[in-house]
């Protein structure tokens, strides 16, 4: 009677234990020997069959509350659904057709609940994104800039355009604090309804935040059903209940990726699905993980065509000839430039030895960049007037990199091919400028040091005259004129390196070496002179300018830049 007309609720649990009990005990080989067994048995099957029909209209009526609007889905299995988590067991041992029937009902309505819920989800956080997104013309190089209407193009892209507001455009090359993302993936979810204020969000932003979702979600429904369904750890029901839902997603990040040019939100998007991979294994729940791989297997491949694009148009702008910025002076860093380094920063960055196989995957695009940038910047600093505003060229951009490197706190691995490039240039810098305004000296020196290089105290004592090949009238020449001049020069020096260069910092330092140099040049000049006279000084050597002069008016310059 209790099994057929009480109210199914937790005490019917207790009714249905007892009889499954009874139908255990009549199974039993030793009991089916027993007359009184023959007689139960018949109530006991219409029991049975009673209880199987209740049980399994009671599990569909609960099943359909799941169809409800607003409702939560993981309370209700997890209040009243698993609270009856016997009741499918019964039906599995007792009616495995009707177990299976409650079993497809509950896949093809879960399947159906979570894929709209998540549509509905992803639709409303579109809505918070941002409205410009990176195209085939935020490439390092746009080719656009080089067309009939290029210089329009050019200002959009470096974002003084009128076609694009500056806050809904974002950054394509700079981090500008997107990696702070990394830092709050176990945040709540983006609830978009909340969001009135029109804050707009990167397609990294929202991506964790369905994910993060869809990871939470996941991970509830699979527990429940090894719960409720006595799955066993087996990932099968599991795929049929979610199987459309991630199939959505795939399809989704499938469409995004086809036009996604945006190489900081593809790290980011790797960085994020590489932690929730880490965060399912923490939990001991492999369900998502074919589907974590699929997605890492579409979002990689992009990321790497993307790169191997911005690489393509940094080496097709060398070989076309990228014309100078014209709005610019010509020896300060290009647009690109700043670019590549940004970009460059940003990589280095987001392939941290903590995003493991990352940042093994991006060591050969990056040293491509690097080498195609490096070039570009030779083939650019080539076509200026002459090859000192060309040093400047290389000089003002490996600095503007550098500068970019060291805010980031790049590896050295970084930021030592750039310092060797740099202390090249700013060498062949110095040796232009005391070439331009004390070429005496320098040619001098360099000319006459040989001739001197094997006198020392005791072949000077035995010397008549200076040694051979030292040019008396000349080395007078050179002493009188640098007197003359060293005042003037020097200070053209300055004013020239202190237009020159773009990086305070960096000028100031360059221009101590120059004069460093000089210093150095005219001590040899000193050493020169002091050998070839070695009894007495040469009738000139007073018009000599000291060296504490010297030095004391590179030290009022260093001061004063």
């Amino acid at each position: 009677k209790q099994i057929s007309d009480e109210e199914i609720n937790e005490a019917y649990l207790e009714y249905l234990s007892e009889l499954n009990r009874k139908l255990d005990h009549v199974k039993q080989q030793e009991m089916q020997k027993l007359p009184s067994c023959a007689q139960s048995t018949p109530q006991l099957e219409q029991l049975r069959t009673k209880a199987v029909a209740r049980i399994k209209d009671f599990l569909l009526q609960k099943i359909n509350t799941l169809k409800r609007p607003r409702t939560n889905l993981q309370i209700l299995q997890r209040n009243v659904l698993v609270k009856f988590k016997f009741f499918t067991q019964f039906l599995a041992e007792h009616h495995p057709a009707v177990a299976r029937e409650v079993q497809q009902h509950y896949v093809e309505t879960m399947s159906g609940q979570y894929l709209k819920q998540f549509k509905t989800y992803v639709s409303s956080l579109q809505k918070l994104e941002l409205e410009y997104s990176p195209t085939r013309a935020d490439l390092l190089v746009s080719s656009e800039w080089q067309s009939s209407s290029g210089a329009r193009r050019f200002l959009d892209n470096i974002g003084l355009g009128p076609s694009v507001a500056l806050n809904s455009k974002g950054n394509v090359f700079s981090l500008s604090g997107r990696d702070a993302i990394l830092k709050e993936l176990e945040k709540d979810p983006i609830i978009a309804h909340t969001h009135k204020d029109k804050i707009k969000y990167y397609h990294e932003q929202l991506f964790r935040s369905h994910q993060m979702l869809l990871m939470d979600t996941a991970t509830s429904e699979f527990l429940f059903l090894n719960d409720f369904f006595d799955t066993k750890g087996d990932h099968g029901l599991f795929v049929e209940v979610f199987g459309k839902t991630t199939q959505f997603f795939l399809d989704s990040l499938e469409t995004f990726l086809v036009n996604c040019w945006d190489s900081v939100g593809l790290m980011l998007m790797i960085r994020i699905v590489d932690f929730y991979r880490k965060c399912m294994q923490r939990r001991k729940v492999s369900c998502l993980d074919s589907y974590l791989d699929a997605q890492q297997l579409m979002i990689r491949p992009r990321l790497r065509m993307v790169l191997d694009e911005n690489v393509k148009s940094l080496r097709k702008a060398c070989q076309q000839n990228l014309p100078l910025v014209a709005n610019t002076h010509p020896t300060h860093p290009h647009l690109v430039t700043r670019r590549y380094a940004e970009l460059a920063a940003s990589l280095y960055a987001l392939s941290s030895p903590d995003a493991g196989a990352l940042a093994d995957s991006l060591q050969q695009p990056l040293t491509q960049m690097q080498q195609e940038a490096c070039a570009l910047c030779r083939a650019m600093s080539s076509k200026l007037e002459n090859q000192e505003l060309g040093l400047v060229f290389l000089v003002n951009n490996y600095d503007l990199v550098l500068t970019v490197f060291h805010e980031r706190h790049l590896p050295r691995t970084a930021t030592t091919p750039f310092e060797e490039l740099l202390k090249e240039q700013v060498q062949l810098f110095i040796e232009s400028q005391l070439m331009r305004h004390f070429p005496d000296l320098v040619m001098f020196v360099k000319s006459t040091e040989p001739h001197v290089a094997d006198v020392d105290e005791s072949t000077a004592r035995a010397q008549q005259g200076p040694p051979p090949g030292v040019d008396v009238q000349r080395m007078e020449q050179v002493v009188r004129k640098f007197s003359q001049s060293w005042n003037t020069e020097t200070r053209q020096i300055n004013s020239y390196v202190m237009t020159s260069f773009t990086n305070f910092s960096n000028g100031s330092e360059i221009l101590n070496q120059v004069l460093m140099q000089l210093l150095l040049y005219y001590t040899r000049l000193q050493k020169i002179i002091a050998k070839s006279f070695p009894k007495q000084p040469p009738a000139f050597s007073h018009e000599m300018v000291t060296s504490s002069t010297l030095l004391m008016e590179i030290k009022q310059y260093s001061r004063s830049f």
